[in-house]
């Protein structure tokens, strides 16, 4: 039987409760974990999200890659995916998942933000000076202003005195630590 419900995939209804756990983590401050579309894939992506939530950026990387073989249009596994890669040091790899975001949302800041750290860290400061240009987050002050701060160094440099490609990428990151803890 074509229509036999067995056969079919349990889908789970992501829209309404992604609303109301949406509306609840922007209320505290949380950020939203990814949420599996298919009943199937969702212990996978509940095992990647602890393992990304507990740190261990390889075992998540690794689940997070298994779950988009099935998802691949989640956009917030694919996200963290890309942030697992950037914490391992695989920079190309990441860089591939931040720009595969932001062809399908151009206005994706986390994905805008780690671009640009991606870049920095390949010692593309200019480059990721662009990319930060792009980045607009009113509610994330100390990293808009972090981030500016590090747009004009690049931009004020001379061709043959921009600043260390790492030091931008950790000035960065210690705000984006620092607002994490907050």
């Amino acid at each position: 039987m074509a229509n036999d419900p067995k056969d079919k995939k349990e889908e789970i209804d992501v829209s309404r409760r992604r609303l109301l756990f949406g509306f609840l983590d922007r209320a505290r401050g949380v950020e939203a974990a990814p949420v599996a579309a298919a009943s199937q894939t969702a212990p996978v992506l509940a095992k990647a999200n602890a393992a990304y939530a507990a740190g261990d950026f390889a075992a998540a990387s690794a689940l997070y890659k298994s779950f988009l073989q099935d998802e691949s249009a989640n956009g917030e596994a694919r996200q963290r995916f890309g942030e697992c890669l950037y914490r391992q040091g695989q920079l190309i790899q990441a860089k591939i998942e931040f720009e595969r975001l932001l062809q399908k949302n151009r206005k994706d800041n986390r994905a805008i933000l780690f671009l640009g750290l991606v870049l920095a860290r390949l010692d593309r400061v200019q480059k990721a000076a662009v990319v930060w240009k792009l980045f607009f987050d009113p509610h994330s002050v100390p990293l808009s202003r972090e981030l500016n701060l590090q747009i004009a160094l690049v931009e004020s440099a001379a061709e043959d005195e921009l600043p260390a490609a790492a030091a931008v990428a950790e000035a960065v990151e210690r705000v984006l630590e620092a607002s994490r803890k907050a």
